[in-house]
């Protein structure tokens, strides 16, 4: 579960940090920066697992220089920076199937990736920095989100032997920065990545139990998915031949997934039936069926009237919906999902259904056993800003950000720069604060979406 944030030098953000929740709701208009801070995220989980850092930048929306903050036509940032802290489960499991329990919980992991001009005079990219430690729990203000008499059970107590070495550190060493990994564990000796010539993170490196917190910060961060649901992946049936039974982020394999539900937990259908049911009377049950004679798995649902309906012939609205029914009782899914937009294609009555669903989604920290799961939507719709303000009002673990670009002027080598950068600012619960240089009610939230702008009077 990430918890907070820093980014400089990526696309619209600068010196830009904001918290998280288990359900956390971005709101603003088009072209606000919602979406590069997906970018953000998305970049960080893929840096996490990939083998190639400058691959990674290229997968990213957009040419490969606009990655870096623009300051004018002919100067952008050199230099991506990033800060993550997180909160990950007490127990990491390896590829192996090995498992470890974690001394400590809170993490935080830094990452500087420079630009320059290499001897081709092509734009190429290098790792100059990693670094991560355990959060110390007097500077752990983030922990009060979670009720105190739960807080040991997800940052367990540490009474003696108190970790002051990161797990990961960057030193220079004979003029080039390397990174350096002690042993987690006691005994054993330090590990040593020289930058010169690094392709990829170190954190990306490790797989194996035997650096447990190094593993479990690149674990959570791989496990950060982005929903893009496509209409035409939801209602296509799974082919057996394809071998994936997990949701894809734009809602592949939907039918296997539940099949494979089905199976694991033979109540999980009844369950699901009264979960979509809840929300869409008109559906009394939901089935997983395997289509042997043309290999593949098919969703069909059952209305009132006892009439069948395969996933081909369902609107979009209603396949967003059983996604998310389907993916409350998948015991695979844990980590964060980001989700752009969910009101897109779902009949504005229905927006409320849609929140209820992605907040089912998220942790409360009550059930001890749980895997922990975070939910981060970005949103237009005043519907869902209105909802959110409505039916979570007296709940701290559901939260608000408005999202705006605003012109800032900067210094960078001492020339001063005029650029547009990202904005995200709390929005408070209390409907009896002004319109601040750094926070915002939500009616304000919502009145900006409905008409474009505030209507602020003394």
């Amino acid at each position: 579960m990430i918890t907070n944030i820093k980014i400089n030098g990526f696309k619209s953000f600068h010196n830009f940090e904001m918290s998280f929740t288990p359900f956390t709701v971005i709101a603003g208009t088009n072209a606000s920066g919602k979406s590069n801070l997906f970018d953000a995220l998305s970049l960080l989980s893929k840096l996490a697992d990939s083998d190639n850092i400058k691959r990674s930048l290229s997968e990213q929306r957009g040419e490969f220089i606009e990655l870096f903050t623009k300051y004018d036509q002919l100067h952008h940032s050199n230099l991506i920076e990033f800060e993550v802290e997180m909160l990950v489960n007490k127990t990491v499991r390896d590829a192996w199937g090995n498992e470890a329990d974690l001394k400590y919980t809170r993490l935080q992991y830094q990452l500087k990736i420079r630009r320059y001009t290499n001897n081709s005079g092509l734009e190429d990219i290098e790792l100059v920095y990693e670094r991560l430690v355990n959060l110390k729990h007097q500077d752990d203000k983030w922990i009060d989100n979670i009720p105190k008499n739960l807080r040991e059970v997800w940052r367990p107590k540490v009474p003696t032997g108190k970790r002051g070495v990161p797990y990961i550190d960057t030193e220079l060493k004979d003029g080039i920065n390397t990174v350096i990994v002690p042993q987690d564990l006691k005994g054993g000796n330090k590990r040593r990545f020289p930058l010169n010539s690094a392709n990829r993170t170190v954190l990306s490196s490790f797989d194996s139990i035997d650096f447990p917190h190094v593993l479990a910060a690149k674990e959570e961060m791989k496990s950060w998915k982005f929903l893009q649901l496509n209409p035409d992946d939801l209602r296509e049936p799974t082919n057996k031949n394809n071998g994936e039974d997990e949701i894809s982020q734009t809602g592949k394999n939907l039918a296997a997934s539940l099949y494979r539900i089905s199976q694991n937990n033979p109540f999980a259908l009844g369950e699901i039936s009264r979960k979509l049911n809840q929300f869409l009377p008109n559906f009394i049950e939901v089935k997983a069926f395997d289509d042997k004679e043309n290999r593949q798995y098919i969703i069909k649902l059952i209305d009132t009237d006892k009439k069948e309906y395969t996933s081909r012939v369902l609107s979009e609205g209603t396949l967003r919906i059983l996604t998310l029914c389907i993916l409350e009782f998948d015991e695979k899914f844990s980590g964060l999902l980001c989700f752009e937009e969910p009101e897109n294609g779902v009949n504005p009555s229905r927006v409320s259904t849609m929140l209820d669903l992605l907040v089912n989604l998220s942790s409360n920290f009550s059930d001890k056993n749980a895997p922990l799961r975070q939910v981060i939507v970005n949103t237009h719709s005043p519907v869902l800003v209105g909802n959110l303000m409505t039916n979570f009002k007296n709940d701290n673990l559901k939260i608000l950000w408005f999202s705006e670009m605003r012109m800032m002027i900067i210094n960078v080598d001492n020339k001063k720069y005029k650029i547009e950068a990202t904005k995200i600012l709390l929005a408070e619960k209390s409907q009896q604060l002004k319109l601040f240089r750094d926070r915002i009610t939500l009616a304000d939230v919502q009145e900006y979406l409905n008409k474009g702008k505030f209507d602020i009077t003394e």
